[in-house]
């Protein structure tokens, strides 16, 4: 997979401090810019923290990549779906928490029924819900996010870039 960046403290308008003397904890995760039958793409509202962010999330001891973007998704859309493209990969090194994090990109699009999400207790707690909407609908409600928590800037930097990417890949196909 193809790597499209790095993402620093510095990118999300904090100073560049990074200390590798301290060890940062490695976080494999998988994130899609899913299609429905209508052209929408899937985003979660994270209305207790005022930002918006594509599905995805970890991926677990033993699970590959497919597996875990597939699980990711069922949980987070309520939606089955088949892979049709490879975005890309993001490197985070978030010096506050001490978190190297890599996100695997897809575009994908819904297959079957959908069902009901099942979000987590963190996530019912961050008061995620689930909305379907244009691309460029997306792209311009995360544009306006105006973030105050650390983690949540990566998320708008990281998912704002992985859609305009996408966006791209879909208009030359």
């Amino acid at each position: 997979m193809q790597l499209l960046f790095e993402l620093k403290d510095s990118d999300i308008g904090l100073s560049e401090n990074e200390n590798f003397e301290t060890p940062y904890t490695l976080r494999k995760a998988v994130r899609a810019v899913i299609f429905n039958d209508k052209g929408e793409i899937a985003i979660l509202n994270v209305s207790k923290r005022n930002y918006h962010k594509l599905p995805g999330g970890g991926i677990e001891a033993g699970e590959d990549i497919e597996t875990a973007l597939r699980r990711e998704v069922l949980e987070e859309t309520g939606s089955h779906i088949q892979i049709t493209d490879e975005i890309g990969a993001i490197i985070e090194y978030r010096n506050q928490v001490k978190l190297l994090q890599i996100s695997y990109c897809f575009i994908a699009r819904t297959t079957g029924h959908l069902s009901e999400t099942s979000f987590t207790e963190g996530e019912k707690a961050n008061g995620f819900e689930l909305i379907w909407a244009e691309i460029d609908d997306v792209i311009s409600l995360m544009e306006k996010d105006s973030l105050e928590i650390y983690n949540g800037k990566f998320v708008q930097k990281r998912d704002l870039a992985v859609l305009r990417i996408a966006r791209q890949m879909i208009k030359t196909s």
